[in-house]
């Protein structure tokens, strides 16, 4: 039995809470989510907010206390079920989620013109056919910057969709020097709500500039540099 896909979303504090306010049957202060779910102040906050989003949760103005709605109350009844099924083993319910494995791929020309800007396409490739796909569309962010060459832009945003690529941006690059080559590097990381961010790695490559006067590069002549991308379900 695998979980069910509504709470395949959810991060493990969130379903750590749930399992205690389904055991408790009663409203509870953050406090008691901390001691009785063994997590922190912290993940119990983010707990709180991902619960009450989904509407599995509701909060007593009065008297800051929490209980479970009626979708939640179905949300635990599910989860019980769930735990149930795979014999109450305490380590699956936190198991690490599925990771999503794609590739980030720059496309740009094999030499650059100095003093003109010239175009760096980047992209996420769609999934294998074998490959496991992620419940809804991943949100990545990429910090460029150039040693040698001035960026139009700092950081790209894509959305990867979880069966088909990426729709590619665009970064323009010009080179402050001919005969110098420029040093690009590409900082990627995953974005999550609640402005949470995840590494997922960098990159560096090297674009070759020709000194001023040297024959020019074939305009179809192009290259691609990539880094493999361990993207995880949006939580």
């Amino acid at each position: 039995m695998s979980l069910p896909f509504n709470l395949q979303k959810l991060p493990p504090e969130a379903l750590d809470t749930l399992r205690f306010m389904g055991k408790v049957s009663k409203e509870v202060l953050p406090n008691e989510i901390e001691d009785g779910a063994s997590l922190s102040y912290r993940l119990v906050g983010k707990a709180i907010r991902r619960l009450i989003n989904a509407d599995y949760i509701q909060i007593d103005i009065s008297s800051g206390t929490y209980q479970l709605t009626t979708d939640g109350k179905i949300a635990v009844q599910q989860l019980a079920e769930y735990d149930a099924q795979i014999g109450g083993n305490a380590s699956a319910k936190t198991a690490p989620a599925t990771v999503a494995q794609r590739r980030l791929t720059v496309v740009m020309p094999r030499a650059f013109a100095a003093g003109q800007a010239n175009d760096l396409y980047f992209g996420v490739n769609a999934p294998g056919a074998a490959q496991p796909l992620l419940p809804e569309t991943a949100h990545i962010e990429l910090k460029v910057s150039a040693v040698g060459g001035t960026l139009s832009n700092g950081s790209v945003s894509l959305d990867i969709p979880p069966d088909k690529a990426a729709q590619p941006g665009v970064v323009k690059l010009m080179p402050q020097q001919a005969g110098k080559a420029i040093r690009v590097r590409v900082d990627a990381f995953q974005s999550f709500e609640f402005d949470s961010m995840e590494s997922l790695g960098g990159m560096y490559f090297d674009v070759q500039v020709p000194e001023s006067g040297a024959p020019a590069a074939v305009p179809s002549a192009s290259r691609a540099v990539g880094m493999d991308l361990a993207l995880k379900p949006p939580r």
